[in-house]
């Protein structure tokens, strides 16, 4: 059977837009915008080589919406007050319409919250956590949040993007808020009714402020995540998982408008790898592929779900599982398998896709000795701790002369 016959191969709809395939790029946030946070010259290499590589779908890595509070100190910024930023989208999305229309492209948004660095930025929390902390924020600063977000949506309308991704997950704003722990008495806070209104709020709003149902909202969510009290444990100090509350979030997100959920575990603020596993928490794959059906199976046939964690697999060989056959343990293998299932509807390529954006391309072209797989080392993540430009350390010359010179 040739490659573009495989279920990888398949057309689908997100929504009222038609995806050529089932590859999905993952928001990989690579840290190299300049210090005012607008493209450099390596960003927009990076997007030429995703929108070349053949993926249908692509979500743009984590975007603050403002300067306050984030992660990175180079995060690439979209200030819809700042017309010079504004202008720099605008330049960069007619870019990508006028030479890659049929790459349904969406934007993922983010506020770090607890996690933003305090070295150069401000920590804010909803609830205290030990070891992160922050200035606890009031129902305005919520509501100013929400406002940002919605604008920002819209502006990503007008300029020609395909939609936007509202991030609950991996321990950012959107996460905090959610989690049991946030048992804090107010509105966003305490009962499931309450923790749930942020997100809903969210999606109701930006579905009003652009009603067009080609303008795609999704969201990256955890299903549960590694400590006593996050998404989908039982309760605010619990240990126990409990996925039925994260399902039932995301049904309430896909009732007022949402189409897609790439599905995800982990918070990356206390560990790393739940969400990315490596070869010696290889078995994590397996539980994010348990988690992907159990979204699939919770929402509705139309609504698409992406699974997430499958870099590690790479061609099947040396990639740390024991009794498995390598040839039966593959991404591509498991991607096949997987939305013939009905485990996902797409394959998210994370860490694969810094290794090799052009996978789905030489995937198409029966090209798969040419492709280089992802060794799930996690240097990449290490640039990104060490707050510089991120990419494949391995096989990027590029990123593997900064590593060597951060790493002495």
């Amino acid at each position: 059977m040739s490659s573009m016959s495989t279920p990888l191969e398949r057309e689908l709809y997100i929504g009222k837009r038609k995806v050529r395939n089932r590859f999905a790029i993952q928001p990989m946030e690579c840290n190299d915008a300049n210090l005012r946070g607008t493209f450099t010259v390596q960003t927009l290499k990076r997007y030429k080589n995703l929108f070349e590589g053949g993926a249908g779908f692509i979500v743009m890595e984590s975007v603050t919406l403002q300067r306050e509070s984030t992660a990175r100190k180079t995060q690439l910024l979209l200030d819809v007050d700042d017309p010079a930023n504004r202008a720099d989208w605008q330049k960069f999305m007619e870019y990508k319409c006028r030479h890659y229309p049929d790459t349904v492209f969406v934007v993922q948004f983010n506020h770090s919250g607890e996690l933003s660095d305090e070295n150069f930025s401000k920590r804010i929390t909803v609830k205290p956590l030990p070891g992160f902390g922050g200035e606890l924020v009031d129902e305005e600063y919520i509501h100013k949040t929400i406002d940002l977000y919605v604008r920002a949506a819209k502006f990503l309308y007008d300029i020609g993007a395909d939609g936007v991704d509202l991030k609950f997950c991996h321990g950012y704003l959107g996460s905090q808020i959610l989690r049991p722990y946030n048992d804090r008495n107010w509105r966003y806070g305490g009962s499931l009714e309450n923790r749930a209104r942020f997100a809903y709020e969210l999606c109701e709003k930006v579905r009003r402020a652009v009603p067009d149902e080609k303008f795609l909202i999704g969201a990256k969510f955890s299903i549960w995540d590694e400590m006593a009290g996050g998404q989908g444990h039982a309760g605010p100090d619990s240990p126990i998982i409990d996925p039925e509350e994260s399902l039932t979030i995301c049904r309430g997100l896909e009732e007022r408008g949402a189409s897609f959920f790439i599905e995800t575990l982990g918070n990356c603020g206390v560990y790393w790898d739940l969400m990315c596993p490596g070869k010696n928490s290889c078995e994590n794959v397996y539980r994010h592929m348990t988690a992907a059906k159990m979204l699939r199976e919770t929402l509705k046939p139309e609504t698409v779900v992406i699974g997430s964690g499958l870099s590690l697999l790479r061609d099947g060989r040396d990639n740390g599982f024991k009794g498995v056959d390598p040839s039966r343990n593959s991404l591509l293998y498991w991607g096949n398998i997987g939305i013939e299932q009905g485990y996902f509807d797409m394959i998210g390529l994370g860490r694969q896709s810094l290794a090799d954006p052009y996978l789905p391309q030489k995937y198409a072209e029966g090209r798969l000795g040419d492709v280089d797989w992802c060794h799930c080392c996690n240097l990449c993540a290490g640039l990104e701790n060490l707050q510089q430009c991120v990419g494949c350390v391995i096989h990027n010359p590029y990123y593997k002369e900064i590593y060597r010179k951060v790493s002495k």
